[in-house]
């Protein structure tokens, strides 16, 4: 069994949560990870503008953050592993991807996958694209 926490870091983000943890649930299944956790943070322009100059060094608002759990984080023995945390805007309407897309995309972050080397993006777009028709047919 998975667990997916959902925080809204604004109140009027409460409305999204529902979706986004039935989104996330989905994409761990098509995956077919069991016995993880992830935590996801529902942002707006100004947080996420904020942490990606913090921690990314871009003066840019990002649509989507995610944030590995170190591999050899302590943490108290646990059933479930957690893989990180996954900061998803909102607030910006992205006119290529849906909120759907950015949280598999960050999710997938959090399971290994990067688009540094162009080799590492083709198969990260693979996966995707797999996951994103598995999702839109509802299986």
């Amino acid at each position: 069994m998975n667990k997916i926490f959902i925080t809204s870091l604004n109140k009027k983000f409460k409305k999204e949560e529902r979706k986004v943890r039935l989104t996330a649930v989905k994409i761990l299944k098509i995956l077919k990870k069991e016995n993880v956790s992830v935590e996801i943070y529902l942002a707006g322009n100004v947080i996420m503008k904020s942490l990606n100059k913090k921690l990314r060094g871009k003066d840019k608002i990002a649509n989507v953050l995610s944030f590995e759990e170190p591999e050899k984080f302590i943490s108290p023995e646990a059933k479930l592993k957690k893989i990180g945390e996954v900061y998803l805007n909102v607030e910006q309407e992205d006119r290529i991807f849906s909120k759907e897309f950015l949280l598999l995309h960050g999710m997938l972050h959090l399971l290994g996958y990067d688009h540094i080397k162009e080799v590492d993006s083709m198969k990260m777009e693979r996966k995707e694209k797999s996951v994103s028709e598995k999702l839109s047919s509802g299986n």
